[in-house]
């Protein structure tokens, strides 16, 4: 039988602590997404005074990190040399998705959204240093 890690839900609450912490310090009100491999939902957190579409930002963000194996920061400057992709369906080219690696094997990854660029690539990559299967 083939086995593989998966993300647990102790990491993911680790990881999701880590994040929050970093953003409550920066002092931003965020949402943070985790999912898993198959880029499906496993921990959402919406700071108060977060926008609400930082919901749905931060799940593409994470979406779009696990599916592509690659920070979206990578992303967003792909997109200045090649700005036909953002006609790609689903993808969001915006610094703040981060994939979770473990050796070799992409077992989900945390997206951020609601503070500036820079700040939400902070907190992801807080919550992803946080990550220690």
């Amino acid at each position: 039988m083939i086995s593989r890690p998966f993300l647990t839900i102790v990491e993911a609450d680790q990881i999701m602590a880590s994040a929050r912490a970093t953003a409550e310090k920066q002092g931003v009100s965020v949402t943070i997404c985790i999912v898993d491999a198959g880029g499906h939902l496993q921990r959402l957190d919406r700071m108060d005074g977060a926008s609400l579409i930082s919901l749905r930002v931060a799940e593409g963000k994470a979406r779009t990190a696990v599916e592509l194996k690659t920070p979206t920061a990578a992303l967003e400057q792909a997109v200045a040399s090649l700005p036909s992709m953002i006609a790609i369906e689903n993808i969001y080219p915006f610094r703040g998705g981060v994939p979770l690696h473990h050796d070799g094997h992409c077992l989900g990854a945390i997206g951020v959204s609601g503070a500036l660029p820079d700040q939400d690539e902070k907190v992801a990559l807080s919550g992803a240093q946080a990550f220690a299967p």
